[in-house]
């Protein structure tokens, strides 16, 4: 199988235990951002809501016994994808952000079900509707009031009552096309000149969200591996680098520039004019071609309002001071 995981691949080698009186008793792996109302999601599969200050809004739950491979908010849903290697099985469903979520079956009851004479199918806690995937799921993105995803067999719009909107072909590139069977989808970001898609090795593909027809694709020689690209209407592109830097590029079609951070960057907003950025154990800022950084005893794992939540599961004030 295809190795989908990315930039959560950093987060799951630098988590450690958490003392489980302090922060949100769980390693977190990133957030999903709503409109006053965002989910937390942890590394083993945990969820909890969160306010606008990370502030919790309910109990922390395992909603299915699986690790979260993606997740996103449209309206008064959340839509997760549960991916468990060991048994072959993934799951996609859709949860609603109002009301109480309840803790979902446990592993033994999953394992249990796969063997069931009666057809028995297990299926995450308060979810509205779910699906079992029948290929390996990699990313999943927003285009207006539908979900988009991404498996390793293609790419599929959906609404938001799991109806099919349109499916088409995994995006090609033809300059990196011997490392199809290793590359992998690592972000879908809406803009306004459409859906785009980017892969771990420099791939970008932009597809009509009306029928998923392709309309601009290319190649970009970053040097390295994409872990993740955040896009701002005001600031353009941000590229995550796997080894330490990013890529900035005023528009999708357009050249780009390069600099070097302290380490990996797990995420990135647009403020004032400025790329703020958190990641392993600094936090950054990028203003005009101006590189700030700054110190963090922890790892920043993502950013909500100007607060960094760092991978002990703790918040603190998002910070960067000394020039690099």
């Amino acid at each position: 199988m295809v190795n989908w995981r990315g930039w959560a691949d950093i987060v799951e080698r630098i988590t450690r235990p958490l003392d489980q009186e302090e922060g949100v008793g769980f390693a977190p792996s990133g957030i999903s951002r709503g409109n006053g109302c965002h989910v937390l999601t942890g590394t083993q599969g945990e969820v909890v809501k969160i306010g606008e200050s990370g502030n919790l809004l309910g109990s922390v739950v395992s909603l299915f016994p699986s690790p979260i491979v993606d997740c996103a908010i449209v309206g008064d849903r959340w839509f997760g994808i549960w991916l468990d290697r060991d048994l072959r099985q993934a799951r996609m469903a859709a949860v609603p952000l109002d009301g109480e979520w309840v803790e979902g079956p446990n592993r033994d009851e999953l394992r249990a079900s796969l063997h069931s004479m009666n057809g028995d199918v297990l299926k995450p806690s308060m979810s509205i509707w779910h699906r079992i995937l029948d290929s390996e799921p990699m990313k999943i993105g927003v285009s207006e009031d539908n979900i988009v995803f991404t498996t390793v067999s293609g790419v599929y719009m959906i609404d938001s009552d799991a109806n099919e909107v349109w499916r088409g072909m995994l995006p090609r590139w033809p300059e990196i096309s011997n490392l199809f069977a290793y590359d992998r989808i690592v972000s879908l970001e809406e803009f306004p000149g459409g859906l785009s898609i980017w892969s771990s090795a420099g791939g970008v593909s932009v597809i009509d969200p009306s029928n998923g027809l392709e309309i601009f694709s290319r190649t970009i020689q970053f040097g390295d591996k994409v872990s993740g690209v955040s896009h701002s209407d005001e600031g353009g592109w941000m590229v995550m680098l796997h080894e330490g830097s990013i890529a900035v590029m005023d528009k999708i079609e357009a050249e780009h520039r390069l600099y070097k951070t302290r380490g990996p960057v797990m995420d990135a907003e647009f403020v004032d004019g400025s790329w703020r950025w958190t990641g392993w154990r600094h936090d950054g800022n990028l203003t005009g071609s101006v590189v700030e950084t700054s110190e963090r005893d922890n790892v920043g794992v993502a950013m909500l309002n100007g607060k960094v939540l760092s991978n002990d599961g703790n918040w603190s004030e998002w910070s960067s001071t000394r020039q690099t």
